[in-house]
Order: C-alpha cells, then structure tokens, then sequence
C-alpha cells in the first residue's frame, strides 16, 4: 500500500481529474458525431420530401445527396488525418462533423433498404460489442499502443482482399471469411483506441491538445460506425437467405 504526504496526495487528485477531463472530452464528441449521424439519417428523407416534393426529382435529389455523402466520407476521412498531423483544432472538429453528416447521409440510405427495425438490432448489437471492446480497452491501462501498427496493417490486407474478391474472385466463402475477419480487426481496433486514450489522458495529452482529443473520438466514431455496417450487412444477407428457405 502507497502513502502520499499531503502534496502528492493533492497532486494525484489535480492529475486524476485533468485526465478524466480529457477522457470525458473524446466521449463527449464521440457521442456528438453519433447524435449527428442519427440526426441526418432520420431527417434527411423528411428534408428532401419537404423541401422538393414526393415527385421524381426529388428522388435524384435525394440520391445525388447520398452518392455525395459516399464521396464526402473519404475526402473527410483523408482530410481529418492531415488536419489531426497538422494541428487545427478547429478544422479536426469542422472535419470531424461533416464526416459525421456524411455518414449520416449514407446510413438514411441503408435504413431506407433495410428497414429502421433491422437498423436498430444492428445498432444494438454493435453498441453491446463496443461497450464490452471499450472495457477490455480501459483495463488495458494503456499498453496496447503497440498493437496499433499491426492492426492497420491487416485492415488494409483485408480490405485490398475483399477488393480482389469482389472484383475478380467473387467467391462467397471468402466473403463470408474477410467479412468476419475485418469484424473481429475493428472490435480489436475498438480495444486499441480505447487503450490509446486511456494512456494519452493519464499524461494529460488530451486536455493540452485539443486536436488530438477530437482526433480520438473521429477514430472512435469511425471504428463503431465501420462495426456497424459489416454487422448489419451480416444481418441482412443472413436474413434473406433464411427468407428464401
């Protein structure tokens, strides 16, 4: 058992609340970026049928909306990255919140096509296993940095693979096999970025750079929202053969 003199004890309690401060920070934009997406995804037909009509071109409008989001997505994604290196707090956030919008734009699409009630059993399980990846990332205490560097290494071996499939192979066996392997990389991602957070707000990175704070709840966001599509795509291919037997 440690014992502090009055001062340390003082300092770890000024240390431990600068820390939790950061942490909550992440969270808190985290938490925006999803109420955003929900925002846009909900409202998004409603706007375009309220603004253009139920006629046909509001229904290009709507889908010329959605290919721009699917566009937006990757440009933002890059420019997040380069701004987070750079160092403008205020362009990681404007960033940070138009991927958002985007992916908000794209996910009204899918719920459109799949139904809200299938979207939100999706949602469910996706928020199950993020909670439980975030707890194996918080006892970690921060010593999974170095699993980080593997753990892009493979999603870009997956993803060029399931580019290769999807082009040339279409193979449904292999499909089913990088589609639960890219799965099981995000929940380890999930536990990584966790990890990294819980590391950097223990030495007060988070609360002295805002940039990165913002930076950590987008690799957050985008770990969830990447689980959240793969999850659902499962589910509804699963169901639609399960429909046809």
């Amino acid at each position: 058992m440690e014992f502090y003199s009055e001062e340390q004890a003082k300092y770890h309690a000024e240390h431990k609340t600068i820390a939790n401060k950061g942490i909550f920070t992440v969270y808190g934009y985290f938490g925006l970026g999803i109420l955003v997406t929900a925002i846009v995804a909900l409202g998004l037909p409603y706007l375009v049928t309220a603004l253009f009509g139920d006629g046909a071109d509001s229904s290009s409008i709507y889908f010329s909306i959605v290919f721009g989001c699917s566009i937006g997505l990757i440009v933002f994604s890059l420019i997040s990255n380069f701004t987070a290196i750079f160092q403008h707090p205020i362009g990681m956030i404007v960033c940070y919140t138009l991927y958002a919008v985007c992916f908000g734009g794209l996910m009204s699409m899918i719920a459109l096509i799949v139904g809200y009630s299938t979207l939100t059993y999706a949602l469910g399980i996706t928020s199950a296993m993020f909670l439980f990846m975030s707890l194996i990332g918080y006892m970690s205490k921060g010593r999974l940095n170095k699993w980080i560097y593997y753990t892009i290494s493979i999603v870009f071996a997956l993803l060029i693979a399931a580019l290769f499939n999807i082009l040339i192979f279409n193979n449904s066996f292999l499909y089913w096999v990088v589609s639960y392997a890219i799965i099981l990389v995000f929940m380890l991602l999930i536990i990584v970025d966790t990890s990294r957070i819980m590391q950097a707000g223990s030495e007060n990175v988070l609360e002295n750079n805002k940039t990165y704070a913002v930076y950590c709840a987008y690799r957050l966001y985008s770990d969830f929202m990447i689980l959240l599509y793969y999850i659902l795509r499962i589910i509804v291919i699963v169901g639609a053969k399960g429909g046809r037997r």
